[in-house]
């Protein structure tokens, strides 16, 4: 009797598993990231893509260590509802783009001789085209009309990151493994030969060196990633509350819940155009934020006021802009609170507000 093929072992469930939890738990961090670097490179979005490839390095990962057809594939569905469960804003809609970022490896590694040669050009084709897939994904769910060389130029920064981190990274990464032996790599046989012993010792030196160097890189990296991972979820990264704090350059910080302020609500309608999301016009019911500034009496000297959100992100109005605007309310939805600034691009709207800074 011919026993069934087992698709994946014990070992490839578990591998599978731990790396959709991490890629999943870590979406967040990743996500502040990109936040940072778009603050650093002085634009609301789009910089931010460049550190794209992270979100698939573990699906990649997955797929180089058990070198199964569907690891991938299954990776991504299970990272995206960890992100689900997480409390992502993309809803259900980030699962279908961590299963299309999981799908694409699948396809462009399909035989296992390929994903067991790790090839560079093919893993990083592959992840270069999985790190794009979110930009398109995003545009078919959430169209914002914006300019079609805009989602190109999107498109080939989140490539050009898939390439770096799901491709050119994921293999040192995995041949470190090797070299530690919690993988396996595939070994040579030599016959009783002196010249194919010298031969296969020469290879072996250069090898090691080579994995060696490899590891190095891979530790220093992981060193990085995961230092910036504890300062962030210990110093920036907080949950949600039913209050705003109000605090800065002003006379008078206070805590700002809604409940004691709902006699100051106006409605307002407004479009959210952003560069993946877009919300058709809708009415929103909240407390203006000059309200909630002039309360707290801010300083002659004050230019501008911070908004922030849970996870790190932040936008900057200028404080003259916002005093007089009764546009720009602060709502309270399902429990948390949020920004909306019909005046303002989409990436002014933060959600999971925290705290607002004057300054």
């Amino acid at each position: 009797m011919r026993m069934p093929r087992i698709r994946f072992t014990t070992k490839d469930l578990i591998t599978i598993a731990l790396l959709s939890a991490l890629g999943g738990a870590l979406s967040t961090y990743v996500g502040y990231l990109g936040n940072l670097v778009n603050h650093i490179v002085g634009v609301p979005f789009g910089a931010g893509q460049f550190l794209a490839g992270i979100h698939v390095l573990w699906i990649m990962l997955a797929l180089g260590i058990t070198r199964k057809r569907g690891a991938a594939t299954a990776t991504g569905l299970l990272k995206g509802t960890v992100e689900l469960f997480m409390g992502s804003t993309h809803g259900i809609v980030i699962v279908v783009v961590s299963v299309i970022q999981g799908l694409i490896p699948d396809l462009v590694l399909f035989s296992e001789k390929a994903k067991a040669q790790r090839g560079p050009v093919m893993f990083a084709l592959a992840g270069g085209l999985s790190a794009a897939s979110n930009v398109l994904v995003f545009q078919i769910f959430f169209f914002s009309g914006i300019p079609l060389v805009l989602i190109a130029v999107l498109c080939m920064l989140a490539f050009a990151s898939g390439m770096i981190f799901g491709g050119w990274l994921t293999i040192e990464m995995l041949e470190s493994l090797d070299l530690s032996g919690l993988t396996s790599a595939k070994r040579g046989t030599y016959v009783d030969a002196p010249a194919e012993y010298d031969r296969a010792y020469v290879a072996m030196r250069a090898e090691k060196r080579k994995r060696t160097t490899a590891m190095a890189i891979v530790i220093v990296f992981l060193t990085l990633f995961t230092a910036g991972g504890v300062y962030y979820f210990t110093n920036v990264y907080t949950t949600g509350s039913d209050s705003v704090h109000i605090e800065g350059a002003v006379s008078s910080p206070y805590d700002f819940h809604y409940s004691a302020y709902s006699d100051h609500e106006v409605t307002v309608n407004a479009e959210l155009i952003g560069s993946v999301t877009h919300v058709a016009p809708r009415n929103y019911t909240g407390v203006p934020v000059d309200f909630i500034v002039s309360r707290a009496g801010p300083d002659g000297s004050a230019t501008e006021v911070v908004v922030l959100g849970s996870d790190g992100y932040s936008a900057i109005f200028p404080l003259d802009s916002v005093m007089g605007d009764d546009t720009l309310i602060l709502t309270l939805e399902n429990g948390s609170y949020r920004i909306v600034a019909p005046q303002y691009d989409g990436a002014y709207w933060v959600e999971q507000v925290v705290t607002i800074e004057v300054r």
